[in-house]
């Protein structure tokens, strides 16, 4: 959240399977109603940001297991991001391969940094094959160790 701004940042990283990044977006929008809202909004903006781009395969990681295990189940919402949630998962639908994996924020610390990063945004911004300069050692960091 940025203090007295009443907004927040929502960071995507789309990668390839050996973990490089293909693309990645920092989005600064407007205060959501709570925490899980907010990462529901993420989902559905990597979701959305990835069909775009036309892929057709993912593997969506949040670090909010409130989320990810609501992706997971078929049965309607009555939460308050349950409208939310439906949206993510009728984009969901759209994939021909797609899961759902819980990882902590550690697991998730690039994306958590792209959406730090967001409050030095207007709108949103877009990086291809490569992260902001500002956000580069936390992402090579979370790259996997080759032998």
């Amino acid at each position: 959240m940025f203090k007295n701004e009443d907004r927040l940042g929502i960071g995507v990283v789309v990668r390839d399977s050996q973990g490089m990044v293909m693309v990645s977006l920092s989005e600064n929008i407007p205060l959501p109603h709570s925490v899980v809202n907010l990462e529901t909004l993420a989902t559905c903006r990597g979701l959305e940001f990835s069909l775009e781009l036309g892929f057709d395969k993912a593997i969506l990681r949040g670090d909010s297991i409130i989320v990810i295990a609501a992706l997971r189940d078929p049965s309607p919402s009555l939460a308050s991001y349950g409208l939310l949630l439906q949206d993510a998962q009728m984009m969901a639908c759209s994939f021909t391969c797609i899961s759902f994996q819980h990882v902590g924020r550690v697991g998730n610390n690039v994306a958590h940094n792209l959406a730090r990063h967001a409050r030095h945004v207007t709108g949103f911004s877009v990086w291809t094959e490569d992260v902001p300069i500002q956000i580069f050692a936390a992402y090579q960091a979370d790259l996997p160790i080759t032998k």
